[in-house]
């Protein structure tokens, strides 16, 4: 192994993580609410940032910059598919995802 490669493929990986500006994403503006626990979610990037999408592509939240490294994981084919695991509008909305590859 080289460089410190562990020999494990981010890519691969299951992750869950908190979306970050939901109140400012074009779901929560549209439907003035957020998703409910249980709606499947994609993956996209918009070459600026990486956001969480409902089934109809509407982005619901930007993943945190620490996942920055899926914008190479998409680029190289792999797909994303999570499902909210809990969500909420106040105090401030937010929502909870599992994401897997695909």
């Amino acid at each position: 192994m080289a460089g410190g490669a562990s020999g494990v493929d981010k890519c691969k990986q299951a992750f869950a993580t908190l979306l970050e500006d939901v109140g400012q994403c074009d779901f929560y503006s549209q439907f003035k609410k957020v998703p409910a626990a249980g709606d499947q979610l994609g993956i996209v990037f918009d070459k600026k940032r990486i956001f969480a999408v409902d089934v109809n592509g509407v982005k619901v939240g930007a993943l945190p910059t620490a996942l920055n490294y899926l914008a190479a994981c998409l680029a190289s084919g792999i797909t994303y598919v999570g499902l909210v695991k809990s969500s909420a509008e106040k105090p401030v909305p937010t929502v909870e995802a599992d994401f897997g590859p695909q």
